[in-house]
């Protein structure tokens, strides 16, 4: 029975070496310690994700069964079957309704000015002599203020949001910390998150009509939303961005200046900054592996799955399946071809998938005048010590003088 190690500090620090194997010798792999079913190949991961009525993405049973029966972790539930990440089926569609006209391709362009001038006044907060920490100065507060700006947040109250959304994440994922603190946190927040939404029904602020809370909670007035599904869906969208973008940008540093053949191209034309970010997205995927679980008793590709047993989608290893991208392990920002299934595909595809990408498009033409000569400080780097997301723990670049 064939095994793959992932764990460890070479597994965090190079997952793809695993994933190939994986995909070449079990496409699709059941891990026998967890039960988890491994999906890895483009043409598989496509089939499961356009397939929600074979591979279910409420996932709720699964998160709730890591906690102990004496925790207020039962009080989470409603949030989470409430989410829309956590949905399917006619529900799921109801609530992708409500948000997804925020987040078209259009909607988000209009957006275009207001993230240009939160990025510019972020960097012109930052002391370009001194090594610059990527993450704490850049890509974390600016995603984490434009989402916030764009639901239409009071921004006296972006602090204890992004707390509250991160409380609630930190128990969702598998993060550092035990599992008893981080269910009671995530508790506490999501008290607090429900209590401040009431306040906003009674009172909402004038910054909510032009945003996407404004449209949540006149359709809970209207009686076509419940709270748990504002709540829950906000809190989701908050960190979602967060998470996605934060991930996003930081990653393109990383590429462009490991590769600096590639940061010349984008010097000498930078109309090919749109290009450069799909090809960052395929190659370090944000996101690396999604799950979903089995709706009923099944066998896919010769592994009988029964109902309720969780699938790990491997988008890492989809984006660099060596029989759709050629030389799939290159980083080629004039690369063209068939889509990368970063942001996952079908009814379940990410809807801030825009907002991500032009919030790190226009951080990048704001910086491409200081990355002349740029140099990562702090490599080898470290990652995220969780096989779900890709993202550096750490990255401290010294910028060129711009």
């Amino acid at each position: 029975m064939a095994d793959y190690a992932l764990h460890g500090a070479d597994y965090i620090a190079d997952p793809y070496p695993v994933y190939r194997q994986m995909a070449d010798e079990s496409p699709v792999w059941l891990q026998e310690s967890t039960g988890h079913v491994y999906v890895s190949r483009y043409a598989d991961v496509r089939e499961v994700l356009l397939d929600p009525a074979s591979f279910s993405n409420n996932r709720v049973a699964d998160r709730l069964s890591r906690t102990s029966d004496s925790l207020p972790a039962q009080c989470l539930a409603a949030i989470l079957h409430d989410r829309l990440v956590m949905t399917d089926g006619p529900h799921h569609r109801e609530l992708r309704v409500q948000m997804r006209d925020a987040f078209t391709a259009s909607r988000v362009r209009t957006y275009e000015s207001m993230i240009s001038d939160v990025i510019a006044e972020d960097l012109q907060g930052i002391d370009w002599n001194a090594p610059v920490d990527f993450l704490h100065q850049i890509a974390l507060p600016i995603p984490s203020r434009i989402i916030l700006l764009v639901l239409g947040f009071p921004p006296e109250d972006f602090t204890r949001l992004r707390e509250w959304t991160s409380d609630f994440y930190n128990w969702l994922a598998s993060s550092p910390g035990s599992i008893e603190q981080r269910t009671q946190l995530a508790y506490d927040a999501t008290e607090a998150m429900r209590a401040y939404i009431t306040g906003l029904l009674e009172d909402p602020p004038e910054s909510a009509e032009s945003g996407l809370l404004g449209v949540l909670l006149a359709a809970h007035r209207a009686g076509t939303l419940t709270q748990d599904e504002v709540v829950a869906n906000l809190i989701g969208m908050v960190n979602a961005a967060h998470e996605t973008t934060t991930s996003l940008m930081s990653n393109s540093m990383v590429l462009l200046l490991r590769h600096p053949d590639q940061l010349e191209l984008l010097l000498a034309d930078p109309s090919l900054i749109p290009g450069a970010v799909t090809e960052v997205g395929r190659l370090e995927s944000p996101a690396q592996i999604i799950s979903r679980v089995a709706a009923h008793d099944q066998e896919f590709h010769g592994v009988p799955l029964r109902e309720g047993q969780l699938v790990a989608v491997n988008l890492a290893q989809a984006n660099r399946d060596p029989d759709v991208y050629p030389d799939p392990d290159r980083f080629d920002i004039t690369r063209r071809g068939t889509a990368a299934l970063t942001y996952g595909h079908g009814e379940h595809f990410c809807v801030g998938t825009a907002l991500a990408r032009l919030e790190t498009e226009v951080l990048l033409a704001q910086l491409l005048p200081r990355m002349p000569g740029a140099v990562i400080l702090n490599e080898p780097l470290e990652w995220r010590p969780t096989p779900a997301f890709r993202c550096p723990l750490e990255l401290t670049i010294q910028f060129g003088p711009g």
